[in-house]
Order: structure tokens, then sequence, then C-alpha cells
């Protein structure tokens, strides 16, 4: 997910924390929670949710490791619960030095107990919050590193969603006593607006769904006791991750369907994203195989009928340059519209493109990259050049440059750009 989701679901485990405990034990000086409990809070929150990014600080470029080494590393081994487990707890520890600092005796025995407690609380559900929300989108994580190495996708919710904003927003922002704070939760809420209506990503009716559900939830908000908001606020979070959960789900079971209907292959994923805002319309892709051919094939899926959509309806409404207008795979030159699998109602086949499987283990006996990059690559593609070059992509994330598209060149030594140490031992998605 975005860090600004990362951050929301901080702040509203923040709220949660401090409402929580202003419930159950007061300080035995002013017979309220300390003023600096909830600030403290709301910063230990937004920084647990964020530290499973810390893997940028080594990732990729910083320590000469390039794309491969961000390929391999970002969404790594911060991103388990180990390293959940150990982060909270050096948060709290900081975060409990800070809160005594300057407190009077009452108030630090009060903090050393119940506040200390909450703390602990609030700072392993911050880091777990982030491995829980990645898992929830197409990229995936390994949460349970060192004793499971394979990759968990939730494909469930696109990586910017703009319901978990609009539900998020308002619950926190009138939470917050600083000036600047509401003013900052006020423009991104009007920037995700913004972002509805003006980058031809969100469909018309959606981005007005989303302006009136945001100007009433405002104003609901706004009347609301401070329990109320956090409540209301989580309640609403965790209804849109559901909603899209179960659409998913459910685009998964009529993908699986339709694949297996006559067909020949074996199918070993279901990729799957939904439109921004949308769970009624989703772009898609399997990864399958017959044990001869490596088959990517792109699809669109409307899973509930109820909603009047089709796939057809659903590439007319979105343009192009998105996964629902536009097909990846086009961008490959041995793509072809020749498809084993049948559409139906609900799904749409678009363009398929496959290889031998024999040249996908060649191409990973002689490159070290290239084997390495099977460690994260779901949706592997790749093109041979002239002069020995390869360039593998990970088509999940586009063809023709990004940052999930490697050029492999050509060396009669087999050599890695990375060494060994830096090589984790995830499970290859696609074999």
């Amino acid at each position: 997910m975005d860090n600004v989701t990362h951050a929301l679901a901080g702040l509203l485990l923040a709220d949660a924390t401090t409402t929580w405990v202003s419930s159950r034990q007061r300080s035995p000086v002013s017979g309220e929670v300390p003023r600096r409990f909830a600030g403290v809070a709301a910063v230990l929150g937004v920084v647990a949710a964020e530290l499973p990014d810390s893997d940028l600080v080594y990732s990729g470029s910083v320590l000469g490791m390039g794309k491969l080494g961000y390929l391999l590393h970002h969404r790594g081994h911060t991103h388990t619960i180990v390293w959940a487990v150990a982060g909270a707890l050096l948060l709290w520890l900081v975060a409990r030095w800070w809160l005594t600092r300057g407190s009077s005796e009452d108030e630090r025995r009060w903090l050393s107990g119940e506040g200390s407690r909450s703390l602990m609380l609030l700072a392993l559900l911050g880091t777990l919050s982030h491995i829980l929300l990645d898992w929830t989108n197409s990229y995936g994580v390994h949460p349970f590193w060192p004793l499971d190495n394979r990759w968990y996708y939730g494909d469930a919710v696109f990586i910017v969603e703009p319901w978990l904003w609009v539900v998020a927003i308002p619950a926190v922002m009138f939470t917050r006593r600083s000036h600047w704070a509401p003013v900052l939760l006020a423009v991104l809420l009007v920037v995700i607006l913004a972002a509805s209506w003006g980058l031809n990503q969100v469909v018309r009716p959606v981005a007005v769904l989303l302006t009136v559900f945001a100007a009433l939830w405002l104003l609901l908000q706004r009347g609301w006791s401070p329990k109320v908001r956090v409540t209301s606020g989580i309640t609403a979070w965790v209804a849109v991750t559901l909603l899209f959960t179960l659409a998913s789900s459910k685009a998964e079971a009529l993908v699986r369907a339709s694949a297996s209907v006559d067909g020949p292959d074996t199918v070993r994923d279901v990729i799957l994203n939904p439109a921004p805002g949308d769970p009624t319309c989703w772009a898609g892709m399997t990864v399958t195989n017959d044990g001869q051919f490596h088959r990517l094939t792109t699809v669109l899926v409307a899973p509930w009928a109820w909603s009047g959509r089709t796939p057809a309806s659903c590439a007319s409404n979105y343009p192009v340059t998105s996964r629902l207008g536009g097909d990846v795979l086009k961008a490959l030159p041995e793509a072809t519209t020749v498809i084993p699998f049948a559409n139906t109602a609900a799904v749409q086949w678009r363009t398929s493109w496959l290889k031998p499987m024999s040249e996908l283990l060649g191409l990973a006996m002689e490159h070290c990259e290239f084997a390495a990059a099977l460690r994260f690559m779901r949706a592997p593609a790749w093109r041979e050049f002239g002069n020995g070059t390869v360039v593998l992509s990970d088509v999940r994330f586009g063809v023709g440059g990004g940052f999930a598209e490697l050029a492999i060149p050509f060396s009669p030594v087999r050599r890695c750009s990375l060494t060994d140490a830096w090589i984790p031992e995830w499970k290859a998605p696609v074999l």
C-alpha cells in the first residue's frame, strides 16, 4: 500500500488506543489521561505503521544492489512477523522513554503500568497492520519467514485505494489537537477526491459516490464523540476491505472455472487488481502451463452481475492507459488473441503469451540474475536479443521499462550482479 494509507491506519490505531485507555484508567494526578499520551501514541502509531518499509534504507541502489536488489529485498525481511515484533519492541522502548521525560512521580507510575502496556500493544498492532495491508494487494509479502519462504497475495485492494482514505481521514481529523494536523488531513482528503475526478482512473459514478460520501462522513464525524469516531472509522475501513476481498474471491473463482473448462493448461496462479474505488471491475492475469509451455493470459472480470457491469463495459469505461482499458501483454511481440479458454458472461479473455518451460528453466540455469529474479516475479515474461541480452519483466507491473524489468547482458561466465549473501531464499512463485 501507499505510505499515506499506512499512516492513516496508524492514526486510527493510535486514536483507538487513547480512547480505550481513557475509558479504563486515568492518571491519578489530573484525573485524565495525560495529554502527552495522545501525542506520543499518534506518533508511535504512524511510525510503527511505516516501520516495515525501512527496507528502503538498504535495498536497491543504496547498497549498490540495483533493480534486482530492490525486487528481492523490498517487502522482504522487514515485512515479516519476526521483524514486526522486534521493531515494535524497539519503538515501544523509545516511546516509553519519551513519554516519561519530565513527568511527575505519580504520572510515571501510571505510565509504567496501564500507559506502558497500551503503547506496547499499539506498537505491535502498528507494525503488523503494515504487513496485513501490503498483503491485500497483488505485490505480496512473506510474513512467516524463516519458517515459510512463500509469497502470500491478497489480490483484493488497489495499491492506492481512495475508499480507505475517505473513510479514515474524517475519523481522525477532528481528534487532532495541533493546528497543522487537521489542515494536512483536509488537504489529503481534497487530493484523493481531486485525483478521483482528474486522473481518469476512477469512473465518474464512483467519483461522485466518493465525493458525496466524504461530505456526509465529515458532517457525521464532526458531531460524534471520539469513541464513536474511531469505532466508525475502523468499522468502515474493515467493511471496505471485506467488500473488495469478497469481490476478489468471487472473481478468482470465476476465472479459474473459465480456464478449467476444456482448457489444456493447469492454472498455477490468478493475479487480480480492482479498478480504484470500484469492486465491480477487475483486471486479471492467469499463469498456466500444460507441462510444456509457460503461458500468461490477461482477462477482465465483472464478478457481480447485479451491479450491471460486464467485462465489456468495464473495458469501455476506463482509459487505455489503465489496466482495465488497456492490455499489458500486447506490448510483447509474441502476444496472440488465440486463447484456449472460453469467455463467459462475467469473464472475458484478452491476450495470451507463451514460451516453452524448457526455455524458462534454461535461462535460469544460464543467468544467475534471471534465476534470482524468479524469486520475486509472479508473472515473468522475457525477450532475447541478438547480442545475447535477455530482458525479463514481471508483467504485473508492465512491459517496456519500470522497476520490475531487468536487462540481463550476455556473459560467458555465470556471474551475479549480487553476491550470494544478498539473494534471499524466497520461493519462486512461478516454479
